[in-house]
C-alpha cells in the first residue's frame, strides 16, 4: 500500500490541534502547572491574606497568571521551529510517500530522503478523522494527514497496525 500526500495548511493546524491536545497527567507536563501554579498562589494569597501579608503571594499569584500566556506563545513557537526544521518552506509543493506492507514502512520525501522502518519501532499509533500519528519513541513521532488515505487504504493500514504495532504508552 502506497499513500502520497501533500501538507497543506488545514494539515498543519491539524497537527497543531492534535499536539496541543495530547497531554500525559504528570509533574513533568507544562499544561499541569498552568492550573497548579495560579492555585497554589492563590492559597498562599489567602493564607498571607490571614497573616498580613499581602505583597510576596499577590506577586506569585501576578507571575503566575502573566506566565501561562507566555508558556502557551513558547509552545507554538516550538511547534513552528519543529514544522520548519522537519518540512522545506514549500511544504505544499513537496510530496511525500508512506509505504506500508508486511516488512514494515518506508517514509519518504521526493529526492531529499528516505526512511525505513520495521514495525516493532513504533511503539503507538493514535489516529482521527484528520491526521495519523506513529510514535517511535515519546519525543518521536511521523505525521500525516488521515485524508491521504482511501477507505481501503485506511482498512488495510487498520489491519498491518493490528498485526504488527504492539501498543505501548507513548
Amino acid at each position: 500500500m502506497r499513500i502520497d500526500y501533500n501538507f497543506t495548511q488545514e494539515d498543519c493546524e491539524a497537527i497543531w490541534k492534535y499536539f496541543r491536545g495530547y497531554t500525559s497527567i504528570s509533574v513533568r507536563n507544562a499544561r499541569i502547572w498552568y492550573v497548579a501554579a495560579p492555585a497554589i498562589c492563590l492559597g498562599l494569597l489567602l493564607i498571607g491574606a490571614k497573616a498580613g501579608y499581602y505583597w510576596l503571594p499577590s506577586t506569585l499569584l501576578f507571575a503566575s497568571l502573566v506566565s501561562i500566556p507566555i508558556h502557551l506563545a513558547y509552545d507554538k513557537w516550538q511547534f513552528h521551529a519543529w514544522l520548519k526544521s522537519s518540512f522545506p518552506a514549500q511544504r505544499q509543493s513537496a510530496t511525500y510517500a508512506l509505504t506500508a506492507d508486511d516488512d514494515g514502512l518506508i517514509v519518504s520525501m521526493e529526492d531529499l530522503f528516505t526512511t525505513q522502518l520495521s514495525w516493532s519501532v513504533i511503539t503507538n499509533l493514535v489516529q482521527n478523522e484528520s491526521v495519523t500519528v506513529l510514535y517511535l519513541s515519546p519525543s518521536q513521532c511521523f505525521y500525516f494527514p488521515t485524508r491521504a488515505m482511501t477507505i481501503e487504504q485506511r482498512a488495510e493500514f487498520a489491519d498491518l497496525t493490528a498485526r504488527y504495532v504492539t501498543r505501548k504508552k507513548p
